[in-house]
C-alpha cells in the first residue's frame, strides 16, 4: 500500500512537471505554424497553421522536433528562411524593399480618401444663383460654361428687353 502511494506521488509530479513544458512546446509550435507558409507541393498558399496537407503534417513533426532539440523558434524561422528564401515567411520583413508591403496599403488608403473628398466636395459645392449672379454683377462660372447658361442669359436678355 506504501509503494503504491509513492508511485502515485511520482506519476503526480511528473504530470505536474511536464504539464508546463507541453504548453510551452504547443505554444512555440503555434508561434512557429503562424510564422512559416506551408511548400506543400500543390503550392496551396495557406499558413501552415491553417493548412491540413500532409506536408504541413511531416513539418510539424520536424518542427517540434527542431523544438525539443533545444533551438529557438527564431533560430528554426531562420532557418527555413536560408533554405526557402523569404517566400516561407508568412508576413513580410519590416525591412528594406518589404517595407513598401507595410506602407503602400495604408498609403493608397490615404490617397484615397483624398480624391474620394474631393469628388464629394466637387458635387455638394453650392452653385450660385441668377439672383446671386445679378446682384454680384457677373455671370457665375456655371453659366457662362454650359449651353443652357448661355440660353438663360439671353432669354433673360430677350424678356428685360421686352418690358421695356
Amino acid at each position: 500500500m506504501k509503494t503504491m502511494r509513492i508511485y502515485m506521488l511520482m506519476i503526480a509530479v511528473l504530470v505536474l512537471l511536464a504539464g508546463p513544458a507541453t504548453v510551452w512546446a504547443a505554444s512555440q509550435l503555434a508561434d512557429l505554424e503562424n510564422a512559416l507558409m506551408c511548400k506543400c507541393d500543390d503550392k496551396c498558399g495557406k499558413v501552415l497553421i491553417n493548412c491540413t496537407c500532409d506536408t504541413a503534417k511531416e513539418t510539424r513533426k520536424t518542427l517540434m522536433s527542431r523544438l525539443e532539440s533545444g533551438l529557438t523558434v527564431d533560430q528554426i524561422v531562420q532557418q527555413y528562411v536560408d533554405k526557402y528564401g523569404e517566400t516561407v515567411l508568412s508576413a513580410p520583413t519590416k525591412s528594406g524593399f518589404n517595407l513598401s508591403a507595410w506602407i503602400m496599403p495604408f498609403a493608397a488608403l490615404a490617397i484615397g480618401g483624398f480624391g474620394v473628398r474631393k469628388v464629394i466636395l466637387s458635387w455638394v459645392r453650392p452653385v450660385q444663383t441668377e439672383k446671386d449672379a445679378g446682384e454680384s454683377g457677373e455671370e457665375s462660372a456655371f453659366e457662362a460654361d454650359t449651353p443652357s447658361g448661355k440660353y438663360s442669359k439671353r432669354l433673360k436678355d430677350e424678356l428685360d428687353r421686352l418690358e421695356s
